[in-house]
Parts: C-alpha cells; structure tokens; sequence
C-alpha cells in the first residue's frame, strides 16, 4: 500500500527564497511515497483538511488563511485562495461541520460555510477574543476533540518569568497559584 505525504513549502522568514525541498533526504519506510502538494505557500504552518479534500492552511509570521483545492484529483494542488488576510498571525486552522475556525494571537473566528464561498469567503466573524495580546508564545494551535469541543492553548508571554495574569497559570502545578488574588505567584508550602 503507497501512502501520500502531503507537504507545503514552508517558509520560516527566509529573507529571499527559502531553500529547494529536499525530498530525497527524508528516509521513508518501503510503500511509502512523499511529493510537494502545493508550493509558495508563505509561513505556512498549520493545517486542516476537510472532508470534500480542501486544505487550509494558516501562517504562523504571516497575515493570511489559504485553502488548496486539488481539482482533478492528481495529488497536487491546482488552485490557491486566499480566504482570509489581515489577521495577527493566524496560526491555527480547524474544520467543523462545514465551518472554518482561525486562532489568531488574541482571538477566535470562523468563515462559516467556507468551501462554498472560496472566491468570495466575506469577513470572518468572531468568536472569542479575550485571549492575551502578547505575542511571545501566543501562537495558536488548535483542533476539536471527540467531545466536539475546540481546544485552545494559551502560551506563556515570555520564556523565563513569573507571569501574573491568571490565564497564564492555568497549567502550573496548585503551589503556584496564589487562591486569594489568582495570580501565578509561588505560595509557601503548607
């Protein structure tokens, strides 16, 4: 059985052209088969495919959403959209019952009914938006569980630091959550 690897092109802020994909130096078990899906994707990062095959892809350094349609059904991608720009690094990309979500730094939003208004997807609506603003960690990847719940991760605003903000917090063992004022601020120990 020959499985097909899809890969994009990613562009980690490569000052001129990224270099060409090696794909010959990715050692694959036998049956196995890996070819370039789409090409010229810039910052490209996270990925869902729909059902009907479409692939969004969000950008982690980048302001933009795409959706790659492979129309004739050779394995590569015959048509790119932009179906969303101007965003604060919409990273992360989930499909649901017809519906595209977008994780940005500080918010949530969905293109409703996206794969029929590809040419034309209109605003995105939001969703949610009290996340924090800062943008050390606060990437999005995000996905729905079995529960039909959208999972969404909070990153820590810096790499070495005590953060105050409860949000911050929320996986940090209990001798670091302060009860009385929820800050993130280490307790004695009792």
């Amino acid at each position: 059985m020959t499985i097909l690897f899809i890969l994009i092109s990613l562009s980690c802020n490569w000052i001129n052209t990224p270099p060409p994909v090696q794909l010959d130096k990715i050692i694959l078990p036998p049956g196995f088969k890996i070819e370039v899906y789409a090409e010229n994707i810039k910052n490209a990062r996270s990925m869902a495919l729909s059902p009907d095959g479409t692939l969004f892809v969000g950008t982690r350094d980048g302001d933009k959403v795409h959706a790659i349609k492979d129309l004739n059904g050779d394995h590569k991608a015959d048509k790119i959209y932009t179906v969303a720009s101007g965003l604060k690094s919409p990273n992360g990309v989930a499909f649901k019952d017809g519906d595209l979500y977008i994780a940005e730094i500080s918010r949530i939003s969905k293109i409703s009914n996206i794969e029929s208004k590809l040419d034309n997807p209109g605003a995105t609506e939001t969703i949610y938006d009290k996340y924090p603003t800062e943008g050390h960690h606060g990437w999005k990847y995000i996905a729905f569980g079995p529960d039909g719940k959208l999972y969404v991760p909070v990153g820590a605003p810096c790499n070495i630091c005590e953060p105050t903000q409860e949000v911050f917090c929320i996986h940090h063992p209990p001798r670091y959550q302060n009860q009385e004022n929820g800050d993130c601020t280490k307790r004695d120990s009792q």
